[in-house]
């Protein structure tokens, strides 16, 4: 074959490629394979096209044979890492990513961004938070990689003043370009005054944008917006960023409950504040925050006179176009949180959501310490708020109760790698690894609850509590004790212990959380009183009451819309 129809080969290859004809392009790099197999790029090529066509073992052996023939090149650990990921393999698709950036540092923000995401999972924060950097540097007009960096950034164990500056500093890149407001410059005034109507009594119209309106956190803190609203007072709109074919029963039953649904992924901010605009919001609520799939830029737009942010985000969102945040007393005592946030805090009585329990769950078992004869300790969280502090406080607990096990789970334990670098984790605090057991993956919803039957005691981590496990581990019986500390994220948990009148396992110190703990182990008599009763003390607080819930948000909104409508009657800045 001359040079110049493999040339032509080639081009074919690319063309193929380019246009999405996966099984012609591997046939193509196969027959240029057979005239020239000592080409490690095309080996790479057809390594990257096997993946693409879901041939994993295919994909890994064409990119190893790359590296044989041409071993410092980077593209084929690119390729590897990958595949990896994509098998949950953790471990091993940090090792290929990172040996790909040592072969070439110059590798692109892509590369950086799927490091972070994948060392959070593995719940190495700090070294997630590196990586977000780097891909926050080389791409930085891109609004998705400034908001994982900074959801990251509430992992790690910083004071809420820095955590604001750097929320502040998203706004001035992304909401004062598209609001057209000048750097530095005050306030966010719409181009064109809302035409929403100031009258403080009349049926506000309520907006909802979030990902969420699902089984997640839909099904567990969104129902009572939908069933327990005062619908003569409030009409609900949705604004549904979940790609539609992602929807499940929840979001079905959501849109059949709305006043309006709006499927909304597709639309750039422009036209999805116009839609909002249009729609004649009045109180627009993110609840989204800078989690997962967000347009916290679209909000600089000022669709809506009155912007609030809720429940998806634990932290400010850094924006002056949003002016409200909700939250509680004790989730953000008055004074110090009030200078975290960007917004103005307006504070329900605690606690900030409500919990609607999961009807898939299964009945408490007796403790689990009296068949196996010890306690457990557990955390149901995701590994990338076990940091190294919540690992020093889980050690000083399992010192304390020399007898007790430890059992985490989420779903990258089912990786051998990120399960060993756990328990690594752990050793190295001092605990030998095998007072571990580790859960990886647990596909049906009830079979997840079930093992929260496994546990005694639930220990919550620090300074990211949590808000979900919290709930499901409280209405499967066990008890949790967590730290309060000095934001939101590290509130949550001493916010949701007050609304079920377990004050008593709110630790100020993480001394005292490892007494708490220890001191429960150590008496199970009261720890099954605990268990046994938990499930109907859980029923019958704040947490799980929507109707008292729901007036008190409504109060809220009430409130806020008035506060606007004495702006607009005076001409003040709304």
């Amino acid at each position: 074959m001359t040079s110049s129809t493999l040339d032509t080969l080639k081009r074919q290859a690319l063309d193929a490629l380019s246009a999405g004809r996966l099984e012609e392009a591997a046939d193509l790099y196969r027959r240029l394979l057979a005239q020239d197999g000592g080409a490690a790029d095309l080996w790479n090529n057809l390594g990257v096209i096997l993946s693409e066509l879901r041939r994993p073992a295919e994909a890994a052996a064409a990119l190893r044979t790359a590296l044989i023939l041409r071993p410092d090149y980077d593209k084929p650990w690119v390729g590897l890492g990958s595949e990896a990921y994509g098998a949950d393999r953790l471990g091993e698709a940090v090792r290929c990513w990172t040996r790909a950036i040592r072969l070439d540092p110059q590798q692109g923000a892509g590369l950086w961004f799927n490091l972070g995401v994948t060392r959070q999972m593995r719940g190495e924060a700090a070294e997630a938070a590196l990586a977000f950097d780097r891909a926050e540097a080389l791409m930085p007009d891109d609004p998705r990689v400034a908001s994982q960096r900074l959801l990251c950034l509430n992992y790690l164990d910083l004071p809420g003043e820095r955590l604001l500056a750097e929320h502040r500093r998203f706004d001035e890149r992304f909401g004062k370009r598209l609001s057209g407001r000048p750097e530095g410059g005050a306030g966010s005034q719409p181009a064109i005054p809302h035409a929403n109507r100031p009258d403080p009594e009349k049926r506000l119209r309520i907006g909802y944008l979030s990902v969420e309106f699902r089984e997640h956190l839909g099904a567990y803190f969104l129902t009572p917006l939908f069933e327990t609203a005062s619908r003569s007072r409030f009409e609900i709109v949705c604004y549904s960023i979940l790609p539609v074919a992602h929807g499940d029963a929840h979001t079905a039953r959501f849109k059949a409950q709305a006043d309006g649904w709006r499927d909304v992924g597709h639309l750039d901010d422009e036209a999805l504040a116009a839609q909002i605009r249009a729609d004649g919001i009045d109180i627009l609520v993110d609840l989204a925050g800078h989690s997962g799939l967000n347009r916290l830029p679209m909000l600089a737009l000022r669709p809506a006179p009155v912007q609030v942010t809720w429940l998806g985000y634990p932290n400010s969102t850094g924006m002056t176009s949003v002016d409200y945040r909700i939250v509680d007393p004790v989730s953000d005592p008055v004074g110090p949180t009030d200078t975290h946030a960007a917004e103005t805090l307006v504070r329900l009585p605690a606690p900030f959501l409500c919990f609607r329990p999961p009807a898939s769950a299964p009945p408490v078992v007796p403790l689990p310490a009296g068949a196996t004869g010890a306690v457990t300790f557990g955390s149901f969280n995701k590994l990338s708020k076990i940091t190294d502090a919540t690992i020093a406080l889980w050690a000083d607990v399992l010192r304390r109760a020399p007898d007790a096990r430890l059992l985490l789970k989420d779903r990258p334990l089912s990786d051998p790698g990120t399960a060993a670098a756990m328990k690594a984790r752990f050793a190295a605090a001092g605990i030998d690894p095998d007072r571990l057991d580790l859960v990886g993956f647990i596909k049906d919803a009830a079979g997840h609850l079930a093992a929260y039957n496994r546990i005694d005691i639930a220990l919550d981590p620090h300074p990211y509590n949590g808000t979900i496990t919290t709930c499901d581990t409280l209405w499967m019986g066990a008890p949790l004790v967590t730290l309060a500390g000095s934001r939101h994220a590290a509130r949550v948990g001493a916010s949701l212990m007050t609304a079920i009148g377990l004050p008593e396992l709110v630790a100020a110190t993480p001394d005292r959380y490892a007494a708490i703990a220890a001191d429960l182990a150590g008496d199970l008599t009261r720890l099954m009183r605990l268990r046994m009763g938990m499930r109907e003390r859980v029923r019958a607080s704040a947490l799980c009451d929507e109707t008292r819930f729901m007036r008190n948000l409504e109060t809220a909104y009430r409130l806020i819309w008035r506060r606007w409508c004495d702006d607009a009657a005076t001409g003040r800045p709304a």
